[in-house]
């Protein structure tokens, strides 16, 4: 278990250094550059290189000892309908975006920070150091889907690639250690969290939210919080039905339309399967209020959709 404080990638800027070799370039820099209005600089997330593949998605289920395949997850093979897979290759961000990073690009497009309560919303300081407060920079922004999709599609245009939320195929991909039905669980060896009761333990001593990468060890592509530590908004309108009326796709992104966007990473429990899927409305009447809205707000990270590795630029 890597303690966060010894981890040699600061939780700063934008995002972090982008790997350890010589053409590393801090993303700190790039973010002040931003807030004192001097002349920007590239900025380069921390990305991992994913080499496509295919595979099977959704609830891939196993075969019993008297020969007769099951689904892991009867209840929810409606919308985890196993289905063939074939993915070009993409890059991933290594960790969720931080708060510290989502203020920088508030900042940068002159967009207020906001504090949301229902259908409420009021100023809030940015860069919060209290490490208590919901949004310490350290830890995973909670925004809005749309809030999100924006956030990559502008990181995008400063870094000169496309950008993207994930796709729900890409994320889960990347969750099983590319596909690998050993992956039963979003985890760094895909065995539930009770399974490593020192872990466990761990995560229920703290609270929902925590500095990103601090909590579990990365999965073997080197990605920090598949599993737990806030569900993730992607890029996919969500649907029920739609897997199970197309049993094979070319790097699917969904329906066209819908009303709810898939949400990932559904929590470290016992059905928290690496092919879990729901639905999410972005907005809701409140239960305490119906004039009032309760906002959906989730964590995220961005994806390239390039079958290139991103490499530094300066």
């Amino acid at each position: 278990m890597r303690n966060f404080l010894s981890i040699p990638i600061l939780v700063t800027g934008l995002s972090f250094l982008y790997g350890c070799n010589d053409d590393s370039y801090n993303i700190r820099q790039a973010g002040e550059a931003e807030k004192l209005g001097e002349e920007k600089e590239p900025i380069i997330p921390d990305m991992v290189h994913i080499e496509g593949g295919v595979f099977v998605m959704g609830d891939f289920g196993a075969t019993g000892k008297d020969g007769v395949w099951r689904p892991y997850f009867p209840a929810a093979m409606e919308q985890n309908a196993a289905h063939e897979v074939t993915l070009s290759s993409y890059s991933l961000g290594r960790f969720k975006i931080t708060w510290e990073d989502f203020d920088n690009y508030l900042l940068a497009n002159h967009l207020e920070p906001i504090e949301r309560g229902l259908s409420k919303t009021w100023a809030r300081k940015p860069f919060e150091q209290e490490p208590t407060s919901r949004f310490y920079g350290s830890k995973p922004a909670q925004v809005t889907w749309q809030e999100a999709n924006n956030y990559c599609g502008w990181l995008g245009e400063k870094i000169g690639v496309p950008v993207t939320l994930p796709t729900s195929a890409q994320w889960e991909f990347a969750a099983r250690n590319r596909g690998s039905q050993d992956w039963v669980y979003p985890t760094h060896d895909g065995q539930p969290l009770h399974n490593h009761p020192e872990l466990a333990k761990e995560v229920d001593e703290t609270s929902s939210f925590v500095p990103v990468g601090s909590q579990l060890p990365a999965n073997p592509l080197g990605l920090f919080d598949m599993a737990g530590n806030g569900m993730e908004w992607v890029q996919d309108w969500f649907s029920k039905e739609y897997y199970q009326e197309r049993p094979t796709r070319v790097d699917p992104k969904g329906p066209e339309e819908g009303t709810q966007r898939v949400v990932r990473n559904l929590g470290t429990d016992s059905l928290d399967f690496s092919f879990s899927r729901t639905g999410i409305s972005e907005s809701l009447p409140s239960m305490m209020n119906p004039e009032w809205e309760s906002v959906a707000e989730y964590t995220f990270r961005c994806a390239v959709q390039s079958p290139e590795p991103i490499k530094s630029r300066q």
